[in-house]
C-alpha cells in the first residue's frame, strides 16, 4: 500500500480534490482482535461505521442474532392484534400498496404470506398515479367499500392521509398503516407502524416499508403460533424465503444500506438467486441475466422494469408479477413490463434533454448562484418527473423540483441532497397554501400544485432557499491506495464481503498511483465506454473500463497515455473464456 501524495492544489480531470478517508477510532479495538482479516480489508474497515457491531457480525451477519424484535416498533403489537382478530373472524382484508417498487414488494410480501395461511379473501388495490394520485384515495376507499372490506393495510403510504383515513373510519373500514414517510399530522388509523413518528423509539427509521412489512409478518407469525393457529394441516410458514422481496424493495427505495437493511439485503440477495419467486425468475430470464444477481442488477435492470408500469402503464403489474396469484400470466406480464420500461426510457430521455435546455436558458438569464432547480412543462408525463429530478440533482448537485402540468392536477417531484430535507420543503409549501397535498422523506417527495401557481411556487422556493447555505461537494473520498500487484480475485471477493453497497455503505474507492494506459479502445453499442489496460512502473497490468466517458475529460486523459493516478471500484470481470480483476474508473489525476 502507498501513502497519499495528493496536495490541496491537485485537482482531478473532473475538478475534484482527492482526499483519503480518515480512520474511525471506534474501530481500532474491534479490528485489533481479529487476526484472520487481511491488512487491506482492515484498512478499509477502519474507515467504516460498523454501527456498534462486532466485526464478525458485520462481515458474517446472522438473521437469528441481528433481526430486531418487531415489538420495539410503536403500534406493532397493536397492529398484530387487530390483524389477528380479523383473521380469526374471517373478516375481509384489503391491501393498498404504493405504485413504486417498495409498495409493490410490500403488498406482494403480505399477500403471499396470507396465501400461505389459506387466507384467500384478500383484495389488493394499487393506485393509478394519474387517476388516484399518491396514497389512500377516494377511489381506493370506494373500491374497498364495494368489496365489503373490513380491514385495510396501507403500505408505503397513508401516514399523512388524514381526510381519507377518517372517511374510511366513518364507513366502518379499519385501517392499519405501515409506512416510512415523514409524519406531520394525526389520523384515525387503528395502528400506525412508522419509525419516523415521535412516539417511536425503535431507531429503525432508515428501514423501507418492505423491511417494516417483513417485521410485521414475523410478529404476526409468532402471534399466530402462540395462539395455536397452526396444526398438522396448516404448517407455520418459513419467512426467510420472502427476503428476496425485502432486498428488492429496499435497494430500489434507495434507503441507507446499513445495519438491519444491510442484513436483510445481504440475506435477501441469496434468496433472490434461488429464483423461488416465479415472477422474478421470469423477469431475470427475459432480461437474459445469466449470472449471479447482485445489487447493481437490481438497481439498473429488475427495479426499473417493476417500477415502469407504476409510471407509464397499469400500476398493478409490478405487484402481480411478484405475487402468487398470477402464475400462468408471468410471461405476459414481463413482456408488458419490458414494453413499459422501454417507453419510460424514451419519455425520460426526451424530457431530460428538454429540462437541461430550460436550465441552460435560465442560467444565461440569471447570473446568480443557483441553490435549486425548478423546471416545468405541460407535455411531461407525471410518471417520469421523479426520475428527471433525480438525474438533474445528480448532475448539478443541488435540489431539483420538476413540474408536470399535463393532467388536470399539476404534479411536482423533488429530489434533494444531503443536508436539505425534501419533506421539510413540502411542509413549507403547505404552510404557504401553495400545494393541495404532498409528502415524502429527506431525499425525495411529491406534491400536487394549485392551478396556475408556478410563479408563486418559484417565489416561495426562492424565499425558502435564501436562508440556506449550500456547499457543493468538491472532493472525492479515497478509501485506500493500492499497489497494482496486490489486486487479485481473492482480494476483490473479500472487499465484496463488506457489502452489499449502497447509501451510507458506499463501495470502496481505491486509488492506483503513477500508472499509464498502454492500450485503449472505445467499446459499447454506442462506443460510449472506454476500455483500457493500465501498467505500473514494474510492468504489472490491470484491465480498466470507464463507463460513459468516451467523450469526457476522463476519456480524453486516457487517450493521451500519460502517467496518471486512477480512482475507481474493483470488480471481477467474467466471460465464457476469462475471469480477471478490473477497475471501474471513477476519476483521473494527471501527474
Amino acid at each position: 500500500m502507498q501513502k497519499a501524495v495528493y496536495k490541496n492544489l491537485d485537482l482531478s480531470v473532473s475538478g475534484l480534490q482527492w482526499k483519503l478517508k480518515k480512520n474511525l477510532n471506534d474501530n481500532f479495538n474491534k479490528l485489533e482482535k481479529s487476526k484472520s482479516i487481511p491488512k487491506i480489508i482492515k484498512n478499509i474497515l477502519l474507515k467504516r461505521d460498523l454501527f456498534s457491531m462486532e466485526i464478525e457480525d458485520y462481515l458474517r451477519p446472522s438473521l437469528r442474532k441481528l433481526t430486531p424484535n418487531p415489538s420495539i416498533l410503536h403500534d406493532m403489537d397493536n397492529a398484530v392484534n387487530v390483524c389477528y382478530e380479523a383473521i380469526l373472524k374471517k373478516e375481509k382484508i384489503g391491501i393498498l400498496g404504493d405504485y413504486d417498487v417498495d409498495g409493490a414488494t410490500s403488498a406482494a410480501l403480505i399477500f403471499n404470506y396470507f396465501r400461505e395461511l389459506n387466507i384467500n379473501n384478500v383484495d389488493v388495490y394499487i393506485p393509478d398515479r394519474e387517476k388516484d394520485g399518491y396514497g389512500l384515495s377516494k377511489n381506493a376507499i370506494s373500491f374497498f367499500f364495494k368489496k365489503k372490506t373490513n380491514l385495510v393495510l396501507c403500505l408505503d403510504c397513508g401516514t399523512n392521509d388524514i381526510e381519507n383515513i377518517n372517511r374510511a373510519h366513518s364507513l366502518g373500514i379499519k385501517v392499519i398503516i405501515i409506512d416510512h414517510h415523514e409524519k406531520k399530522e394525526e389520523n384515525k388509523a387503528l395502528a400506525l407502524i412508522n419509525p419516523k413518528k415521535e412516539k417511536d423509539n425503535s431507531g429503525l427509521n432508515y428501514l423501507a416499508t418492505v423491511g417494516l412489512s417483513f417485521l410485521f409478518i414475523i410478529a404476526l407469525n409468532a402471534n399466530l403460533k402462540k395462539k395455536s393457529f397452526f396444526d398438522k394441516k396448516l404448517i407455520k410458514p418459513k419467512l426467510k424465503k420472502y427476503l428476496d422481496l425485502v432486498a428488492l424493495g429496499t435497494i430500489c427505495d434507495l434507503v441507507p444500506l446499513k445495519s438491519v437493511n444491510r442484513l436483510f439485503v445481504k440475506k435477501g440477495i441469496l434468496e433472490l438467486n434461488k429464483k423461488n419467486n416465479k415472477g422474478i425468475k421470469t423477469l431475470i430470464e427475459k432480461l437474459k441475466i445469466n449470472k449471479i444477481i447482485e445489487v447493481p442488477d437490481i438497481s439498473f435492470y429488475l427495479g426499473p422494469c417493476i417500477n415502469a408500469p407504476g409510471r407509464v402503464g397499469n400500476s398493478s403489474l409490478g405487484f402481480k408479477l411478484l405475487s402468487f396469484s398470477n402464475q400462468n400470466l408471468f410471461s405476459e406480464i414481463v413482456n408488458t413490463l419490458l414494453k413499459n420500461n422501454k417507453e419510460r426510457k424514451t419519455l425520460e430521455n426526451i424530457a431530460c434533454s428538454q429540462a437541461k435546455n430550460k436550465i441552460s436558458i435560465l442560467k444565461n438569464d440569471n447570473k446568480k448562484e443557483q441553490k435549486f432547480l425548478l423546471v416545468h412543462d405541460q407535455n411531461w408525463h407525471s410518471g417520469i418527473i421523479g426520475i428527471i429530478a433525480s438525474r438533474l440533482t445528480k448532475e448539478f448537485n443541488i435540489p431539483s423540483i420538476v413540474i408536470s402540468s399535463k393532467e388536470k392536477n399539476t404534479k411536482g417531484s423533488i429530489r434533494s441532497i444531503e443536508g436539505i430535507n425534501a419533506a421539510d420543503i413540502i411542509e413549507f409549501l403547505k404552510e404557504k397554501d401553495c400545494i393541495i397535498n404532498g409528502g415524502g422523506h429527506s431525499m425525495a417527495g411529491g406534491f400536487t400544485l394549485k392551478e396556475n401557481y408556478i410563479d408563486k411556487l418559484n417565489f416561495f422556493l426562492n424565499s425558502y432557499f435564501s436562508k440556506l447555505s449550500i456547499r457543493n461537494k468538491d472532493f472525492l473520498e479515497i478509501d485506500i491506495i493500492l499497489d497494482m500487484h496486490s489486486i487479485n480475485i481473492s482480494l476483490i471477493k473479500k472487499i465484496k464481503d463488506i457489502g452489499p453497497f449502497g447509501q451510507e455503505n458506499e463501495e470502496p474507492i481505491v486509488a492506483l498511483n503513477n500508472i499509464r494506459p498502454i492500450f485503449i479502445k472505445k467499446v459499447g453499442k454506442l462506443q460510449n465506454h472506454v476500455f483500457c489496460v493500465l501498467e505500473d512502473m514494474y510492468g504489472g497490468t490491470l484491465n480498466a473500463i470507464a463507463f460513459n466517458h468516451s467523450t469526457t475529460a476522463i476519456g480524453s486523459a486516457l487517450s493521451k497515455k500519460r502517467n496518471i493516478s486512477v480512482a475507481g471500484k474493483l470488480e471481477i470481470y467474467k466471460s465464457e473464456k476469462k475471469i480477471a480483476p478490473q477497475i471501474i474508473i471513477e476519476d483521473i489525476l494527471i501527474l
